[in-house]
């Protein structure tokens, strides 16, 4: 990193470390009683899963709509350490805000006594772990799934903290988030993909955002909590990747209303939410494709448009989860998104995930009025949990754009879908509180035959759409990280004992392959000086070794990826000759790196 760019950070860093330590400081010394793990935390997330599966926690949580409410559906009061149940080695003291009494007290002079009628103290404080993520990529962009950081080369950091407040029904958590990424240059792609705002590169220069993160103000009626909130969501089953909605992007602004634990009923338990929240442009613009008859073939640069990162729309949806009585440990979920690139018109515009007509019957023309600007996605998902033998399997499915009649739906019902699947097995180990994972996931987000036999397929793909924007927030997909057209394949084992974890992965994935049977250079007669070749397909291999521990009250994860590509954004070596079965294709190896440090007070 150039010196400048290192100050510039250390700038950008230090006036938002002061700001959260002057309001830290002005109110004390606060104790770590978190609620919720963010989606994408590491480590800790996927801790409370994994304690389902070996009988810790309760079974009824499908996992299926996160964030998880770790203390009303799991009665886990600290989620981050202490409690003996989930992290029974961990042996660290951590400060409290609260005296005996219950008062709130400051260097032993009690500032609040917050009891209510009952005499129980009804208010609590919380000063929420420090988080900073620190990520390398070598050649070209890797990584999803990631909340707020972006696709970038070079080095990128993040850094998350807040505090967290709650009395009676009212919580509140102020979360912000920090991004800065070095946005060094590589090669242009030759084409892009169309009707989607998505790309590859945030400009020419380095990023630098902050955003108000994993913040939420909420009310809680029972089972049921109603706020406005900025945390990201994830719905389905996934680990890696999910159809619909996913941390893959940054959090955007929502009114959600959702359960907060598993509602039980005579025939089994139901979980579910609704959002209904406003989404950003990119802030960037970008040609489509190269210039006809250069060589390479190489598109203009991603630049800031004249429009920036502002509202372009919104979108409600909703999800639930079922679990019958009758067959414990399987979760039956649907959910549903209806995304508008314009402003709303009427309350009815909020509940459009209400309507579920066909196009043929939303109006006589069989077009509803301004359907461009309209779009949705439904996905059918299903987990099922074997708690005795500490395993899980699960899988979803979805689709985009909505039938035109019900013949539509019975003869071609697998048009424009996308589907993933993966399992999870525990084998205990000898040694105390030891366990060995296995582990895979499937994704596949290219279009089936059907959608190439369509004579408009070189315009559609999963998470696009006539409005141009696609199914995205602030130029990145909502759903599946890997994007428009790929699938991803990852298969790996990981030893866990407490905080320590060892795991090897081998993770490969083939990039927008709609795109990739419709670039003209790859075949003869549009100026190709070569061949016809199809093995031009864009691959991402290779293995990732992480491991994660705990120093006291510091956790410290690291990963390396040694990763092989294939043919770069579909492309030749411009510098290679024709081999026995392939002309050559820009071919490279590359290492990965990421750090993750995690500070519970």
């Amino acid at each position: 990193m150039q010196n400048n760019q290192f100050k510039h950070f250390i700038g950008f860093f230090s006036v938002y470390c002061g700001q959260l330590l002057i309001f830290i400081f002005g109110i004390g010394f606060i104790g770590l009683q978190a609620q919720t793990v963010p989606v994408g935390t590491p480590f800790f997330e996927d801790a409370l899963r994994r304690a389902q599966l070996t009988e810790k926690v309760n079974p009824d949580v499908s996992f299926m709509i996160r964030p998880v409410d770790a203390t009303r559906a799991l009665g886990i009061d600290n989620p981050f350490g202490e409690d003996t149940l989930l992290f029974p080695l961990d042996s660290n003291s951590y400060t409290r805000l609260f005296d005996q009494r219950g008062h709130l007290s400051f260097k032993g002079k009690p500032l609040i006594k917050p009891y209510n009628k009952e005499g129980k103290n009804n208010l609590r404080l919380t000063l929420l772990p420090v988080y900073a993520h620190t990520r390398f990529n070598g050649h070209h962009p890797y990584g999803w799934s990631d909340g707020a950081m972006v696709p970038n080369r070079g080095l990128q950091q993040y850094l998350s903290a807040g505090i967290y407040g709650r009395i009676g029904i009212l919580e509140a958590q102020l979360r912000p988030e920090l991004v800065w990424g070095q946005n060094k240059e590589f090669q242009n792609p030759p084409f892009r993909p169309i009707r989607i705002d998505m790309p590859e590169r945030m400009g020419q220069s380095n990023y630098e955002k902050i955003f108000l993160g994993q913040s939420f103000v909420k009310l809680h009626l029972g089972p049921i909590a109603v706020g406005l909130s900025n945390e990201n969501i994830w719905w389905g089953p996934g680990r890696k990747n999910a159809i619909v909605m996913s941390n893959n992007a940054p959090g955007f602004g929502h009114f959600t209303l959702h359960t907060n634990r598993p509602i039980k009923t005579r025939i089994g338990t139901f979980e579910g939410q609704m959002a209904i929240g406003k989404l950003h442009r990119s802030g960037f613009t970008y040609p489509s494709r190269y210039t006809p008859g250069e060589w390479p073939p190489i598109a203009g640069n991603v630049v800031p448009d004249t429009i920036g990162d502002v509202v372009y729309g919104f979108f409600n949806g909703m999800v639930g989860v079922y679990q019958p009585k009758w067959t414990p440990g399987l979760f039956l979920g649907i959910s549903r998104v209806v995304q508008l690139d314009r402003e709303a018109e009427n309350l009815w515009d909020y509940f459009k995930i209400l309507t579920t007509l066909p196009k043929k019957e939303l109006n006589d023309a069989g077009v509803e009025a301004g359907n461009n600007n309209r779009n949705q996605i439904i996905s059918v998902f299903a987990r099922y949990l074997f708690r005795k033998s500490h395993a899980e399997v699960y899988m979803e499915i979805g689709r985009e754009d909505n039938w035109f009649d019900f013949e539509d739906l019975m003869t071609r019902p697998q048009y424009s879908t996308a589907y993933m699947f993966g399992f999870r097995k525990l084998y205990a180990l000898k040694k105390k509180d030891s366990w060995l994972e296995v582990s895979g996931e499937y994704t596949k987000i290219q279009a089936p035959v059907e959608n190439y036999n369509n004579p408009n397929f070189t315009q559609n793909s999963f998470y696009t759409h006539a409005n141009g924007i696609g199914w995205t927030h602030r130029g990145q997909v909502l759903g599946a990280g890997i994007g428009p057209g790929s699938n991803m394949m990852t298969f790996g084992a990981q030893y866990f004992h407490g905080f320590n974890t060892f795991g090897l992965q081998f993770e490969r994935v083939i990039y927008n392959e709609d795109l990739f049977y419709r670039i003209d250079y790859l075949n003869l007669g549009f100026g190709n000086p070569f061949f016809v070749d199809g093995s031009k397909h864009f691959v991402d291999w290779g293995f990732i070794f992480n491991h994660h521990t705990s120093f006291g009250k510091l956790f410290v994860g690291y990963q390396l990826h040694l990763m092989r590509t294939y043919n770069f954004q579909w492309n030749y070596d411009p510098y290679g000759g024709q081999g026995l079965f392939r002309y050559n294709g820009i071919n490279v190896w590359s290492l990965n790196a990421e750090l993750t440090l995690m500070y519970r007070f």
